[in-house]
């Protein structure tokens, strides 16, 4: 049976390293930013932000930039992350979060009221300047 040493267990709070994908930006990306494959170039997927408004960009899996990465240039995005020093005040914990326009979330706490809503996290903590929420990227509300 496998043993694994406890030095190999790192927190996951930010440093998802294990879990990153190495990817191609298909335009400017800035760290924190939501994006989706719309291409590949060899081995590695071309991403481009994910915006509610762009069906190729709102479907499928979705990931979050770990770092900025300049149009052209190799960087890592990560499939789940905890963002903090957000205004989630318009939210409770628990409540869920939306993709919004060009890689940002929509809203913190009610459906933007479209039909192609698109869950991509959940509050963790409500507040004005230190909020939190986990990206995950993915789940219920997807569109149709």
């Amino acid at each position: 049976m496998a043993n694994i040493k406890q030095k190999y267990i790192k927190p996951g709070r930010d440093y998802n390293y294990s879990e990153g994908v190495k990817v191609k930006a298909g335009e400017a990306i800035a760290s924190g930013d939501m994006v989706a494959a719309t291409s590949y170039d060899g081995p590695f997927m071309v991403v481009s932000k994910a915006d509610k408004d762009a069906t190729t960009t709102r479907r499928g899996r979705l990931f979050i930039a770990k770092h900025a990465i300049a149009s052209g240039s190799f960087g890592v995005v990560l499939p789940w992350r905890l963002v903090t020093g957000v205004d989630t005040s318009a939210g409770s914990a628990g409540d869920w979060v939306y993709l919004g326009d060009a890689g940002a979330p929509h809203t913190f706490g009610s459906a933007p009221g479209s039909s192609e809503d698109r869950k991509v996290g959940t509050i963790i903590t409500d507040h004005a300047s230190t909020g939190a929420w986990l990206f995950t990227g993915e789940g219920p509300g997807e569109p149709n």
